[in-house]
């Protein structure tokens, strides 16, 4: 492919090939699923520890993000209970909880099976 070319319609169409007929999870994946998990350069225990010292200093938007990225990771991962528990953490600090926290804090099982399925066929 040549150098400037987007790659974003071959990703979205692989995601939309294992979410199936499910618009819901489709949609909070697209926004929340890491691409190319493999170049985070931090550990969860880094991601958790910004997490909370964000979270302890009041400063709620960077707290949200950081737990943001541990659930990204946690999805990588294939970890369910961390899913929940971390998208849980971004709703709780979120001034304007976005809709697909709360959507991975519900499906958080259906979220990671999708996510382990994307992560095998890229």
């Amino acid at each position: 492919m040549p150098s400037g070319e987007n790659h974003e319609p071959v990703v979205t169409n692989k995601l939309q090939e294992v979410t199936g007929n499910d618009p819901e999870l489709y949609q909070s994946l697209s926004r929340l699923l890491f691409l190319d998990p493999k170049r985070i350069n931090t550990s969860l225990e880094d991601v958790l520890v910004q997490a909370s010292a964000f979270e302890a200093s009041g400063d709620k938007m960077r707290a949200e993000l950081w737990y943001r990225i541990a659930g990204g990771i946690s999805l990588y991962r294939g970890d369910v209970g961390g899913v929940r528990k971390y998208f849980e953490k971004a709703v709780s600090l979120a001034v304007n909880p976005k809709p697909e926290y709360k959507i991975l804090v519900t499906r958080a099982g259906d979220a990671v099976s999708v996510a382990q399925k994307f992560y095998e066929i890229m």
